[in-house]
């Protein structure tokens, strides 16, 4: 597996996560509705912003700048997992 295309990917998964958790803090304000605070709204931007450009590389097929050592790209990985899930569990709780 290309491990330039796994960092990338794994990247975007971390964005998603960002943002899913920062929706989840939004929606669980207050009672009365949203309630906007400027570090859900930044976690948003950032999580979005992190998905895009790794989406850019990753469809340009500009990949192959990453040059990284195996256990680095490994530990992505596994971080993208642990966000992902904690970001699926802040939406479903």
């Amino acid at each position: 597996m290309d491990r330039s295309l796994l960092y990338h990917v794994s990247q975007m998964v971390v964005g998603g996560g960002l943002a899913m958790i920062a929706v989840s803090n939004l929606l669980s304000g207050t009672p009365d509705g949203v309630r906007l605070s400027i570090g859900s709204v930044l976690m948003i931007v950032g999580g979005v912003g992190i998905l895009v450009g790794n989406g850019y590389h990753v469809l340009n097929g500009n990949i192959d700048r990453v040059d990284l050592d195996p256990v680095s790209i490994w530990l992505s990985v596994v971080a993208a997992i642990l966000i992902f899930l904690a970001g699926v569990l802040s939406l479903l709780g």
